[in-house]
């Protein structure tokens, strides 16, 4: 992508982190299972981009109902409620 951009593209995103929690207690998760924000920065570095915002957006919680937040709390369970969105510019040689 960087090679068909302009110096003065500006690339932004919306992701989440992805972990294997689905009923798994937040002390179970295994780090090595995981894609966090910062191995998606690692990998945007590596191609060129550096990021110059990280902006945190709330979700709603009208997904987490009582019954929801009660069987999480009871496994331990940490509950995502908001998603990164990762503005970038290229750095680095240009084409």
């Amino acid at each position: 992508m960087k090679q068909h951009s302009k110096k003065t593209t500006k690339l932004a995103f919306i992701n989440a982190d992805w972990r294997d929690f689905q009923n798994k207690p937040a002390v179970d998760e295994d780090r090595e299972a995981s894609i966090l924000i910062d191995d998606y920065l690692r990998i945007l570095n590596k191609t060129g981009w550096q990021h110059t915002h990280i902006i945190q957006a709330p979700m709603s919680t009208q997904r987490f109902s009582a019954g929801v937040v009660s069987a999480m709390q009871k496994k331990r369970i940490l509950g995502v409620t908001s998603r990164y969105v990762i503005v970038l510019k290229q750095c680095g040689p240009f084409p």
